[in-house]
This record gives C-alpha cells, sequence and structure tokens, in this order.
C-alpha cells in the first residue's frame, strides 16, 4: 500500500513538472514572438513596457511603441494561443467522448456552419463585426442541428451523433458552394476562400475580450466535470453504475467544446488539424486521464499555432493563410503519430 501511494506522488509530482515546463515554454514563446514582423521588440522591451503599465518602470519610448505592441501583437499573439488550445482542448474532449481519435473539434459541423455564415455575410459586402457575428451564430446553428437530430432519432446515441454531424456538415458546405457561385469573382470570393483558409491577421483586443470569457467558461466547465468525463471514456454502461449522469456530462462536453470551436472560428476563419493532432502529442506525453489530457493540450496547442503563426508573420511582403500551413504541418506530424498509436489509447 505505501509502495503504490508512493508511485501515485511521484506520478502527480512528474506530471507537475512537465506542466511547469510546457507552461514555461509558452510563456517564453510568447515573449519571442514580439521578434517577428516589419520591426522587431525585444523581449526586455516587452517586459519593460508590461512593467510600466504597473507602474514599475518610467516610459522613456515612443508612445507608437506602446501602440504596436499592445494594440497590434499582443492580441494577435493572445488570440493564436486561445485559439490553439481552445481547438486542442475541444479536439481532446470530443475524442475522450466519441472514443475515436480521428474525431477533430468541427465533428458536428461547427466549421461549415461558420463557413456558411461568414460567406453569406461577405455575399453581402457586411462589416467585419457582421461577418464574425454571422459566423459565430451559423456554427452555433449547425450544432444545434447535429444535436437535435441525434436526440430526436436515437437520444444522443454516439455513433448517431458523429453521423447527424456528418450530414449537418455535408448541408452546409452546399450551401456554401451555392454562395461561392453567387459571389462577385473580384471582392467577395477571393474574401471568402481567405477567410475560409485561416487567418489572425484582423485580431484586435475586441477579439481577445470576446474569446477570454468562452475560454474560461468552458474550460470551467470541463474542468469541473473531468473526473465524470474520465469515467464516461470508460463506456456508458459503467459511468452509469458509478452514478455519472451521462447525459449531462455528454451536454456538457458538447457545449463546451461548441463553444470554443465556434468562438476561434468565427474570429480567425478555419484552422484546421490543431485540434485533431494536438490531443495526440499531449496523449502520448501524460496518458488519456483526461484531467492531465486537457491541461497538457492547451499547452501545446497554445504553442503550436503562436509558432505557425510567427512563420505567417515572419515571411516578407505577404500573408499567408494559416489553415494552410497548419495543414502543411500537421499532415505529416499525424502520419508520423499514426505509426505509433496503440490499440486502447483511450
Amino acid at each position: 500500500m505505501h509502495i503504490f501511494r508512493s508511485a501515485k506522488s511521484e506520478g502527480k509530482s512528474n506530471f507537475a513538472l512537465r506542466l511547469i515546463l510546457l507552461y514555461a515554454v509558452l510563456i517564453v514563446c510568447l515573449f519571442l514572438s514580439f521578434l517577428v514582423g516589419r520591426f522587431p521588440i525585444s523581449p526586455y522591451t516587452v517586459l519593460e513596457l508590461f512593467l510600466s503599465k504597473l507602474g514599475i518602470v518610467t516610459p522613456h519610448w515612443e508612445s507608437t511603441l506602446e501602440t504596436v505592441v499592445f494594440s497590434v501583437r499582443l492580441p494577435r499573439i493572445l488570440l493564436a494561443i486561445m485559439v490553439g488550445g481552445s481547438l486542442s482542448v475541444s479536439g481532446a474532449s470530443y475524442q475522450t467522448l466519441f472514443k475515436n481519435p480521428m474525431v477533430s473539434p468541427d465533428i458536428l459541423g461547427v466549421s461549415a456552419g461558420a463557413g456558411f455564415g461568414a460567406a453569406l455575410a461577405m455575399l453581402h459586402s457586411a462589416g467585419w463585426l457582421e461577418i464574425q457575428l454571422t459566423a459565430l451564430v451559423f456554427g452555433l446553428i449547425a450544432v444545434v442541428l447535429a444535436y437535435g437530430i441525434s436526440y430526436i432519432f436515437a437520444r444522443q446515441e454516439i455513433t448517431i451523433m458523429v453521423l447527424a454531424g456528418v450530414v449537418v456538415s455535408s448541408l452546409f458546405s452546399a450551401l456554401l458552394s451555392i454562395v461561392k457561385t453567387l459571389a462577385d469573382t473580384t471582392n467577395a470570393l477571393p474574401s471568402i476562400t481567405f477567410w475560409l483558409m485561416g487567418s489572425l491577421g484582423r485580431s484586435s483586443n475586441d477579439n481577445v475580450m470576446v474569446m477570454l470569457p468562452a475560454l474560461i467558461f468552458s474550460m470551467l466547465l470541463l474542468f469541473l466535470f473531468r473526473y465524470q468525463i474520465n469515467t464516461l471514456a470508460a463506456g456508458e454502461d459503467e459511468a452509469k453504475t458509478m452514478g455519472v449522469n451521462v447525459l449531462l456530462v455528454k451536454t456538457i462536453v458538447v457545449l463546451s467544446s461548441t463553444l470554443m470551436t465556434v468562438i476561434a472560428v468565427s474570429i480567425c476563419g478555419i484552422i484546421g488539424w490543431v485540434g485533431l493532432v494536438v490531443p495526440h502529442i499531449a496523449r502520448m506525453l501524460v496518458g488519456a486521464n483526461y484531467p492531465k489530457l486537457i491541461l497538457t493540450s492547451f499547452g501545446i496547442g497554445g504553442i503550436f499555432l503562436l509558432i505557425i503563426d510567427n512563420i505567417v508573420r515572419g515571411v516578407p511582403g505577404m500573408e499567408l493563410p494559416l489553415g494552410v500551413l497548419t495543414a502543411l504541418v500537421g499532415t505529416p506530424v499525424f502520419a508520423v503519430l499514426l505509426s505509433r498509436v496503440r490499440k486502447g489509447w483511450a
């Protein structure tokens, strides 16, 4: 018994150390990201700027430097971390719920619905805020449809829920194709195409303030129900015998994952592979234990998308689509991971 307790405490300390190192790397990447751009800003200067806001350091720089840091680069860096972390946690949550390693955050049609909503707004020459709101609304509509279909026909049976997501995704993809056919080839169609490939180029402090509460709320919900979700991963029958409210836990996972995904997609477009690949990397590091998995997935996802966005910003003279680059990196990484995945990953 004493040996078992010692091994358990040692496992907890090892995980805590790994988590501290992971988030230390994330913070280092955050500061180094300010070096990327037309005008490199050193991490020391960024630290001084932060300290000046606390009244610790007296400002000795031009006001334009503060504008660049706090209104241009910081929002984009923070959004890269939050979007990457959100998609990764959503992917890990869905993979745990559906017990399927091939599941991604858009399994219930979020991306297809949001893509159609954004394209529809661009077709009518809407502003950026209207585009984001329309994408958000239609992304939520897609998930509600998929969830409703699965509930009506099979009381949320996992397999039917996945199939309902496929149906809804196909529906909105078809509607998106119609909108692209009707779009003006000079202005609207290029804008729709670029948005669908994902970009953080229009990041702002307003976007951060929209995403942050949704992220905190969703992560808090998942963390509060982390042990029930972990139990559900073993199977619904086992979870019921242990007193888990299966319907409630499923709803919590779908609600939280959908909210994070739809907010992320509405802000920066469709970014694939992050929510599919990162949970596998996290699972290789800390195992399939859900509480450990979501904390690790968020950190790795934030680092991954931040590095990819730094590459995008570092290319002179052009803005590469973020989703294209995540696919170029994610595809070979996922192929390598597949070769190492064993039976019983969950």
